[in-house]
């Protein structure tokens, strides 16, 4: 009995030592949730621009880095060798001369008329119902009292000995 009771003694003067401090850690702790929430409310979209623009200028900038290593090592170790100079050279002739040429105008229709072509067959039969021919019109029907050629009587041709 007397060792739990100095074991709780012990246990209640950790516990008042221990939160003496706790009102001053709730303040500290609900001002900067009040500072977060200025934070949010106020300049939230201004920090995630420009978070933004500075994620964007880093990729930018590896692509940039990326292609000056590329005209780098272009200019500086294969240009240097003749053969591969020579086969680059005649690569952009090749590419240049017979494939991009032969790219024209009439060949980028019929390519631009061979990718609309799925898309047109596909409006065309979802709007083929609207072109179904019908069994009967209301506005044609055949019948003696829509007929208006003999409401009026027609002039006859002139006597033959007229």
């Amino acid at each position: 009995y007397v060792k739990a009771r100095s074991t709780l003694s012990q246990s209640i003067k950790l516990l008042q030592k221990t939160s003496s401090d706790l009102p001053v850690k709730v303040t500290n702790i609900l001002s900067a949730i009040d500072a977060a929430e200025y934070l949010i409310t106020n300049n939230a979209s201004y920090v995630v621009k420009q978070e933004a623009k500075g994620f964007v200028q880093t990729l930018v900038g590896y692509f940039q880095q990326y292609t000056n290593w590329v005209k780098n090592s272009l200019t500086a170790e294969v240009a240097q060798c003749k053969p591969i100079s020579n086969i680059v050279d005649s690569a952009e002739i090749v590419a240049c001369s017979f494939i991009i040429d032969s790219v024209n105008t009439f060949w980028f229709g019929l390519g631009g008329c061979c990718i609309l072509l799925i898309p047109s067959i596909i409006i065309s039969v979802k709007l083929s119902k609207y072109y179904r021919r019908m069994d009967t019109e209301d506005v044609f029907e055949d019948s003696s009292y829509n007929d208006t050629l003999n409401w009026f009587p027609r002039a006859s041709a002139p006597p033959s000995d007229w």
